[in-house]
């Protein structure tokens, strides 16, 4: 595990050459956390298609290898998602196997990029490997995207069409450990789904216009009384997908967007204050309507100075979902006690004041950082 970065343009033409210059410096932002692989994920010449590319060693390499496949730099999109990671081996060797991004198969249907540990990695990886999924490295990511391909398949052939966030909820309910994760996915193009769990993310938005928002309103999951259930017989204790409830609104459909509106919300402290308020998942230019706009996502705060105009801190077992200029905040349950919603701030700092957050020098901040490492070899102790 290490860095992750992630790039999303809307309304925005850019070529494949600017978009993966912009996944490349967006890992360079991260290479003072250093690693040991390099790899990114953008969508081919088709549109239901994903293009890997990966290898060891420095940034450099992986720009070569790119070159090696040339592919078209010139070919516009005004949609695009894509996704990259540096990794610093923890939990396979460093070889090409083993580099991130993941897929869920040589055709590319999913693939993930990922930080943490997932601590039931072997029993999921015996379990898909009964299914007939093929492990080609040594990774606990790489269950991930193959568990992707097992429910997507699973949920088509009982005649069931899925939302990205819904999918990935039912993905997450099997995965135990901690994670920071980016899946995109040729069954969804032009869109990106990214879920933590111990594991930081961070959303950075930049609009043409100004972003008429303070807040993005979480979405539950279980708010609808009306679903239905996915049976399969299963001989396998824990197999894949058990009786899963499902609920209709956010299973079949994705629900029309609604406009912002000004509410009084209550802060942290008590107080009352008026805030613009986004409770359509929308972020809206001063005229109200949707805008060409740009979405980055970080492991770390401090890449996106360079790039974003207003951040988003994704918290605990948050499902983000991005598509058609739309960022939606999915939880699976709601807490009477969590907040309905997440703050969207300013980017004000320059990025050598972000590297090194409100510390002197980036050792200290690292040593602050001790106890979140900490809290990660505690988890990866459960391997050995």
């Amino acid at each position: 595990m290490c860095g992750i970065f992630g790039y999303c343009n809307f309304l925005i033409e850019k070529t494949r050459g600017e978009i993966l210059d912009t996944l490349i410096e967006g890992l360079q932002t991260l290479e003072y956390k250093g690693y040991d692989s390099s790899g990114v994920s953008i969508q081919g010449d088709e549109l239901s298609s994903i293009n890997v590319y990966k290898q060891t060693g420095e940034i450099s390499n992986l720009k070569r290898e790119i070159d090696l496949h040339n592919p078209n730099r010139d070919l516009p999109f005004i949609s695009h998602c894509g996704i990259a990671h540096t990794r610093w081996a923890t939990h396979g060797e460093v070889r090409y196997a083993n580099c991130h991004p993941h897929n869920s198969d040589s055709s590319n249907e999913f693939v993930v990029v990922h930080n943490g540990v997932i601590t039931n990695f072997d029993n999921l990886k015996a379990l898909l490997a009964r299914k007939g999924h093929v492990f080609k490295g040594d990774t606990d990511t790489e269950c991930i995207p193959k568990l992707y391909k097992q429910l997507y398949d699973t949920s088509i052939r009982l005649g069931y069409s899925l939302d990205f966030h819904v999918l990935t909820s039912l993905v997450l309910e099997r995965l135990e450990g901690s994670y920071g994760l980016l899946c995109t996915s040729s069954h969804f193009p032009d869109e990106v789904v990214a879920a933590r769990k111990g594991s930081p993310l961070v959303i950075g938005v930049k609009g043409r216009r100004n972003l008429n928002v303070d807040f993005i309103e979480i979405e539950y999951l279980d708010h609808k009384e009306n679903y239905l259930e996915i049976n399969v017989p299963n001989k396998n204790p824990g197999g894949i997908p058990p009786s899963v409830p499902l609920k209709y609104d956010t299973c079949l459909r994705k629900s029309p967007p609604l406009r912002s509106q000004y509410i009084e919300a209550s802060t942290r402290e008590g107080s009352v204050s008026t805030f613009n308020y986004v409770s359509s998942r929308e972020l809206l230019a001063d005229n109200g309507l949707p805008q060409p706009i740009e979405f980055y996502l970080s492991s770390d705060y401090s890449s996106l100075a360079q790039y974003a105009d207003k951040v988003l801190h994704l918290e605990d077992n948050d499902i983000a979902h991005i598509y058609d200029g739309e960022l939606h905040i999915h939880r699976s349950k709601s807490d009477p006690e969590a907040f309905p919603f997440r703050a969207v701030q300013t980017l004000e700092r320059k990025f050598s004041q972000m590297k090194k957050g409100s510390h002197d020098y980036l050792m200290r901040k690292k040593a602050y950082e001790g106890p979140e490492i900490s809290k990660c070899f505690e988890e990866r102790s459960q391997f050995l």
